[in-house]
């Protein structure tokens, strides 16, 4: 079963290796539109205040420009050890076994605004740009809808779906895939959960990525691993929460 997470806002800065002018990221089917991302993104960000407002950059995050001009020479680290934040810190890259950072690379993928769908062990440079960021004469939700209509057919077998809706809107699973999304609810009350939902999201994956997953039928054993609660229900998995997660 594939696995995919959305990205994170915050991102470990620095990276060794080579940069992504020297190695192209997998997928050659979405160079194109990764192209067209990058350059409009370093246009915008020659003008400071335009990028700023795009990317909705306050006084002590206008560092994050200069590294989007910096993006092509960059030096680069695994995807999924790149993004921080709620999600990234309950999923604990850093502690993740040899096996579970084998699945990562086999079955998780990580939705970027930025380079599309990437396998959650391909490296990329630090950046700034989210799923509602403008970039000027360029849609992103056009552009990776139409980039990935080569890359969907790729993917084999069942996918669970736990990108934020933000970033299911900019590459949406086509309807002939098995998938299924997963929404996070309060054990006790049954409603959507914020915070909480990123934590939950982490826990799941650090579950699956250490347990396995070959189906959906599987989905509640890795959940019990993770001290949640799933439950199957046609195309969407929800995931209960208990009080003092």
């Amino acid at each position: 079963m594939l696995v995919l997470l959305p990205p994170s806002e915050t991102k470990r800065p620095g990276g060794v290796g080579v940069s992504i002018d020297k190695a192209a990221i997998i997928w050659a089917a979405l160079d194109p539109a990764r192209d067209v991302a990058v350059k409009a993104l370093i246009q915008l960000c020659q003008d400071e205040e335009a990028a700023a407002k795009s990317l909705k950059l306050g006084k002590t995050n206008r560092k994050d420009i200069q590294a989007n001009l910096e993006i092509m020479t960059s030096g680069t680290m695994p995807a999924l050890q790149r993004y921080t934040g709620v999600l990234y810190d309950a999923l604990g890259y850093d502690e993740l076994s040899k096996d579970a950072l084998q699945r990562a690379e086999n079955q998780m993928f990580i939705q970027s605004s930025l380079f599309g769908l990437v396998p959650a062990m391909e490296r990329i440079p630090y950046y700034r740009l989210s799923a509602g960021s403008l970039l000027p004469g360029v849609s992103l939700s056009r552009l990776w809808a139409d980039a990935h209509k080569d890359v969907w057919p790729r993917l084999k077998g069942q996918i669970l779906d736990m990108r934020s809706k933000a970033y299911v809107s900019l590459n949406p699973i086509p309807k002939d895939k098995d998938s299924f999304f997963l929404e996070v609810l309060d054990a006790n009350s049954g409603r959507a959960l914020n915070h909480f939902n990123k934590k939950a999201k982490g826990a799941f994956a650090k579950a699956f990525l250490e347990t396995g997953l070959q189906s959906s039928s599987e989905i509640p054993m890795v959940a019990k691993r993770a001290g949640l609660e799933a439950r199957v229900s046609g195309r969407i998995v929800e995931l209960f929460v208990p009080a003092g997660f």
